[in-house]
């Protein structure tokens, strides 16, 4: 449980930060006023002003946001954006500015992921291939309950031999509720152990609850970049086609994970070991970025949509009406995050 908390929070940490760090380094490049950096969200702990910003720590460690003058409502109440001089507010400079603002932060999300990916593979290597041995086991899962132990090597499935882990995966997947007899190398010793695959609704395919150790081949700094960039677009890739399914029905809200399922997967990718939970890191953050890119009213590409019908229109949308929108399309997002958080506890509670 702890494991999960501190992965969970390492992982949203570096996410929201990096989001917002993007918002406020263009938004001040712009020369637009930012009036509070704020990380963690409830009570404030501790605030330092730095100009004309003020940079706070609050009571719980996850999230961040910044305060973008001007950003919500023009003639808004805030006493902040009263003494706000208009040329430092956000619908007081151009759509280009405006723009860079607000596609800073998912392009933030997809820049730490492309680092963190390029650091992997430029000091662990690229994978090569899967091996039969077991890098990694699953808490409280089939693999975990029939006595399976890392370092263990697969080498036969009901007595059927495997040259290679796809193989195996592929019968395991299959499998779904049937106990398969595993031919197990352990020390130097052929053992068998019986374990049935457990059906997992999200992925639709049995799993034991185990993962392969995977062999690394070193590369220069240059094929690390490059190996980073290409991760990055398949993930992206990924993404998007998860999306689509999701539009068009193939894929429903009930596949999906909130708040609490990515903090379950956080954690099991954090028992797996730091790489695992890098992977998972960059993997989030092409997430994040792709996701605030689509053109919804309350997500950063919502607010692009805007920026782009006043530069068809030659005409700026009143400001109010604009915040309006996002205002309703923040509460079908959070009614939909309910959704999908009462869905993640759902599935923990009849797991």
């Amino acid at each position: 449980m702890l494991i999960t908390i501190l992965s969970f929070v390492f992982v949203f940490t570096i996410l929201a930060l990096a989001h917002e760090l993007g918002h406020f380094y263009f938004a001040r490049r712009a020369g637009i006023r930012v009036h509070e950096f704020g990380f963690g969200f409830g009570p404030r702990l501790f605030a330092v002003k730095r100009g004309d910003t003020v940079f706070s720590l609050n009571l719980v460690p996850i999230l961040a946001f910044v305060r973008i003058a001007g950003a919500d409502t023009e003639g808004s109440t805030d006493e902040d954006d009263r003494n706000t001089p208009e040329n430092e507010k956000f619908y007081g400079k151009s759509i280009k500015d405006r723009f860079l603002s607000m596609v800073a932060g998912p392009v933030a999300n997809l820049l730490v992921a492309f680092i963190v990916l390029t650091l992997v593979f430029a000091f662990v290597g690229v994978p090569k291939n899967i091996t039969n041995e077991i890098g990694a086991i699953t808490k409280k899962s089939a693999a975990e309950a029939a006595g399976l132990k890392i370092g263990d090597k697969v080498i036969s499935i009901d007595g059927k031999k495997y040259a290679s882990m796809d193989k195996i995966i592929e019968k395991i997947h299959k499998s779904s509720g049937k106990e398969l007899t595993l031919g197990i190398e352990r020390d130097g010793k052929e053992i068998f152990i019986k374990a049935a695959p457990q059906y997992n609704k999200r992925l639709k395919v049995g799993l034991i609850g185990f993962a392969p150790k995977p062999s690394y081949e070193r590369v220069n700094p240059l094929m690390a970049i490059y190996y980073g960039g290409h991760q990055v677009v398949m993930m992206s890739v990924m993404t998007v086609s998860v999306l689509l399914m999701l539009f068009t029905g193939k894929v429903s809200l009930a596949d999906l994970a909130g708040p609490v399922g990515i903090a379950q997967i956080t954690g099991q990718y954090a028992q797996s070991g730091m790489l695992s939970l890098l992977h998972f890191l960059a993997l989030l953050n092409v997430n994040i970025g792709i996701l605030n890119l689509l053109p919804l009213p309350a997500l950063d590409g919502g607010r692009i949509v805007f920026l782009a019908i006043e530069a068809v229109r030659k005409k700026a949308i009143d400001p109010a009406l604009e915040n309006k929108i996002h205002q309703w399309g923040l509460i079908l997002l959070l009614g939909l995050m309910a959704v999908v958080t009462l869905n993640d506890l759902v599935r923990i509670f009849r797991s």
